[in-house]
């Protein structure tokens, strides 16, 4: 649930590990659609409850200044990872060198974008528009989520058989990650 950076990354990592096929919900948009509620809430003072700085692809960080900041070792093999994901996707490969790496809002775009067509051919789905509205527990674990998908969801990939705008599906699974 959430597809900002921890979200996209485990959805991503758990599709290439090819044990399980994940689920991706996010409530606000693809970072296309973002960037013109963006650009509307900016210019016109028009603001999309569910797709703005905070709702949406990418997460907060996506329309800040694009700085890739770190607090857990900066050689450590995480950060590697991540980094070098980045340049899979596209990203300059100074990032791996430089000592404050910057991709910018512009290469962040590109990136998820890419990020998310890779998810979707490694076989997970990716559904915007679906706001997570209560955790499932069955006994003492966590079963699945509710969700509920906004007139606004991105055109194919609300499941067949589910309406847009207010309609509820609980999809259960073997884990559910808040992001």
């Amino acid at each position: 649930v959430g597809a900002g950076p921890a979200g996209l990354f485990c959805a991503l990592s758990l599709a290439q590990s090819h044990h399980c096929t994940p689920i991706l919900l996010e409530r606000g948009q693809p970072v296309e659609s973002r960037g013109k509620d963006i650009g509307a809430l900016i210019h016109r003072r028009t603001m999309s409850e569910e797709s703005n700085f905070a709702f949406g692809e990418g997460g907060a960080g996506t329309w800040s200044d694009g700085k890739l900041t770190t607090r857990i070792g900066r050689n450590s093999r995480n950060v590697r990872k991540v980094l070098e994901t980045f340049v899979e996707h596209g990203a300059p490969e100074k990032i791996l060198v430089d000592g404050s790496p910057h991709l910018g809002t512009d290469n962040l775009v590109k990136l998820l974008r890419s990020m998310r067509l890779e998810l979707r051919r490694l076989g997970g789905e990716v559904r915007f528009g679906a706001k997570m509205t209560k955790v499932v527990i069955n006994g003492d674990k966590v079963a699945g989520v509710e969700v509920e998908y906004s007139e606004s969801g991105e055109r194919g990939v609300i499941p067949e058989g589910v309406r847009r705008g207010g309609t509820k599906e609980t999809l259960y699974g073997d884990a559910v990650v808040l992001a």
